[in-house]
């Protein structure tokens, strides 16, 4: 019987045609009426759906559970559309997110109702560019994935071929892309910002870290996003005709993925790290962020045996895929950290399918089914370490982007649907546990009504019928009405691929620094078996000690040490402990200011320039940044981050960024803001903060800080 039969087996839990079961408390049945019982923490409950008729396309297997997590994804769906024919983006959140309809969006959900795909996306467009989210430090451009937007919108062009969208969209991935340039970017080729969905500061920051380093860090998540927007510019320059503008947007987008490729590849490892931090000297952090690794194979960063052997080797744990891995120190409660997030296992679903791996699409599907089966809708997170909602800082029902990664899972995994702007092909990836048939029906493509019938395993295609004659599997615009495609697979003897199921442990707590009469000194990490000492950025000892003496140095010398255990845990670096010689660092105060005077920069008010006369003795990579305040809101949200250009004997030489810098209402806590390197001359410089056309923040109207002095530091 097909609904007794195992479709995953694993150390935590049995996923049978119609049940689930973990443990005696926490179960789920599917009746043969759609009913599901379930027992969860050892209270019973039923609950049941009822599909609904307009909600195409319905998908019908052979297994129940499959087809229960199915109708309850479309059921939820179907709720979360707004009156205005937008999505809300969860139970606990009733507006449109830039980032959460962008992905919900290219995980699949444009497959189920683009139209209200489209107008979501529409949504979060103002002034012609992209909004960013609210979020650390009032947001934009501290965090910066707001190009993700492109992804769903070039989603939406290639559903549609609707022109006008095209336009649209080109217009206004072009103008975000423009502006983003001119204030994120970094040494190196480098774009600054947080790291992409992981934006609750501590949840994957160590504590150190202020919102103006976040902001200053580089992240593989958000560098990825802002490769392939480049690359999508580029497509849809070259849709609209328009040559030698999609030339320009590919270079820039094979530039970006190069400087990806130099900076965040770990040496003899296939997967890439998770960000560049610290100050001035920045470090990679070689944990995993599973994202990141997962767009790079998604969207192409790694192919072939590389992106093959990525998917095998990513961190997994028995309830689903991590955020980040290792966890961050146990006392980091759970959010991101210790989280399973489902729409990230629908992107490990889609990147197992893309590489035929059928091991890990079966894990994701199997991960996926069980929390929405025995939670009852499509929760936000589970925790890692028992796969249940209790225990986070917050798990919303009904999340828009875990109902979209489970219904990617059926589109774009089982099924392997690609889209092009000239075709929808079908590249199906069954694993031999879920082979039968496998049914879609009602999907609407381009003025088709496409059914699929799809059956067996693996993922060969044996044989492709189109209205009953053979064909490739590829349905191209131009086809009228309804069209019935039949795939039949040839599982034969392929391998079915490996998976990385790993403990989700901790990281080492990052060490304390601790006054010392020479060198440099620290409290010892419980768990730490030696320390490794960090050196302008370089590696250059390690001790059991907890003390350090350094030889003798010149120029700028800035301090880090991590704490390691044998058992290759690591923890993350600590603060720069800096120790700058006379002539390497100044400060200096806006010009006409003494004491303890500040400057109050209000854009309403006097959006004039702050003006400083400093003199340059040598020559140098100078990072130049302000202690500032801003007290506008809060510091884990807003969209009220500051900014200003600096100029530099009239040359505008990069953006500084005023973060909100602790609770709304305190104009008393100062720290640095983000920083601008640039080469400096000896002589005289006329230094200038002014608010110009690039200064303009999410918010538009509120752009305040206090200033009390720029700070200028010889780096190399």
């Amino acid at each position: 019987m097909d609904q007794d039969r195992i479709l995953y087996r694993g150390e935590a839990f049995t996923l049978t045609g119609n049940s689930l079961r973990q443990d005696a408390a926490h179960w789920a049945e599917v009746q043969p009426d759609g009913q599901v019982k379930t027992m969860k923490n050892g209270r019973y409950s039923e609950w049941s759906i009822v599909s609904e008729a307009g909600n195409a396309p319905h998908y019908r297997g052979n297994f129940e559970v499959l087809n229960q997590a199915y109708g309850l994804a479309l059921h939820e769906a179907g709720a979360l559309l707004n009156e205005e024919g937008t999505f809300r983006t969860g139970a606990n959140w009733p507006t449109v997110w830039t980032r959460d309809i962008s992905y919900s969006t290219h995980l699949g959900l444009g497959l189920w109702n683009v139209r209200a795909c489209m107008n979501s996306l529409n949504a979060r467009v103002r002034n012609g560019e992209v909004e960013q989210d609210t979020g650390t430090g009032g947001s934009w451009p501290i965090s910066s994935d707001r190009v993700v937007w492109g992804m769903a919108a070039w989603e939406v062009y290639c559903l549609t071929g609707d022109a006008d969208w095209l336009s649209l969209s080109c217009r206004v991935m072009e103008k975000t892309c423009m502006r983003d340039e001119q204030v994120l970017a970094a040494t190196g080729g480098l774009m600054k910002g947080e790291s992409s969905v992981l934006d609750w500061r501590d949840q994957s920051y160590p504590a150190w870290m202020t919102s103006a380093d976040i902001g200053d860090s580089c992240s593989l998540s958000t560098m990825l996003l802002h490769a392939e927007a480049r690359k999508i510019l580029a497509r849809m320059f070259r849709e609209l005709g328009l040559e030698e503008k999609a030339r320009e947007w590919e270079e820039k987008s094979v530039s970006l993925a190069a400087v990806i490729e130099r900076f965040f590849r770990i040496p003899e490892h296939v997967l890439y790290g998770q960000y560049l931090y610290g100050r001035g000297y920045p470090v990679l952090s070689e944990k995993v962020d599973s994202l990141g690794n997962l767009l790079c194979v998604l969207l192409g960063q790694a192919g072939g045996s590389h992106a093959a052997g990525m998917v095998a080797s990513l961190p997994h744990g028995v309830y689903g895929i991590p955020c980040i891995h290792p966890q961050m120190p146990d006392s980091v409660p759970a959010y991101h950290n210790r989280a399973m997030w489902p729409f990230l296992e629908g992107y490990y679903a889609q990147a197992a399918a893309a590489v035929e791996n059928e091991s890990a699409l079966a894990l994701a599907v199997a991960c996926m089914v069980r929390a929405a089966l025995l939670c009852g809708t499509n929760k936000e997170n589970v925790l890692l370490e028992t796969g249940l909602d209790e225990g986070l800082l917050l798990s919303s029902d009904s999340q828009l982007w875990s109902i979209a990664g489970m219904l990617g899972c059926f589109y774009k995994g089982l099924f392997g649907i690609r889209l092009s702007p000239d075709s929808l092909e079908f590249r199906p990836c069954v694993p031999k546990s879920f082979e039968g048939v496998h049914e879609l029906s009602g999907l609407e493509y381009r003025g088709m009504t496409v059914d699929v019938f799809l059956q067996g395993c693996g993922h060969r295609i044996a044989r492709c019928l189109v209205n009953g004659q053979e064909a490739p599997p590829v349905l191209l615009p131009g086809m009228k009405g309804r069209v019935f495609v039949k795939l039949e697979l040839d599982g034969g003897e392929e391998d079915e691929g490996a998976v990385n199921l790993t403990r989700m442990g901790s990281s080492l707590e990052s060490p304390a620094w601790k006054a010392a009469r020479h060198g440099i000194a620290w409290e010892s990490v419980e768990g730490a078996d030696y320390y490794r000492v960090y050196r302008n950025g370089i590696p250059v000892s390690q001790t059991e000690y907890c003390h350090y003496i350094p030889a003798p140095g010149r120029g700028d010398v800035s301090f880090q040490v991590m704490a390691v255990a044998l058992d290759g845990r690591e923890s993350y670096l600590n603060e720069p402990n800096d120790y700058p010689s006379a002539d390497s660092r100044m400060e200096t105060r806006p010009c006409g200011l003494s004491g303890d005077e500040v400057w109050f920069s209000r854009v309403t008010e006097s959006p004039d320039a702050l003006c400083y006369n400093v003199n340059i003795d040598k020559p140098g990579v100078y990072r130049v940044d302000a202690f500032f305040a801003n007290g506008t809101y809060d510091v884990s949200d807003g969209n009220t981050c500051a900014l200003r250009s600096l100029y530099l004997n009239g040359r505008r030489a990069g953006t500084l960024a005023f973060p909100h810098t602790s609770r709304s209402g305190n104009w008393e806590y100062f720290i640095y803001s983000t920083a601008v390197e640039t080469v400096m001359t000896p002589g005289p410089c006329r230094v200038e903060v002014v608010y110009d056309s690039f200064s303009e923040n999410m918010n538009r109207l509120v752009n305040d800080m206090v200033i009390k002095h720029l700070r200028f530091t010889r780096i190399s």
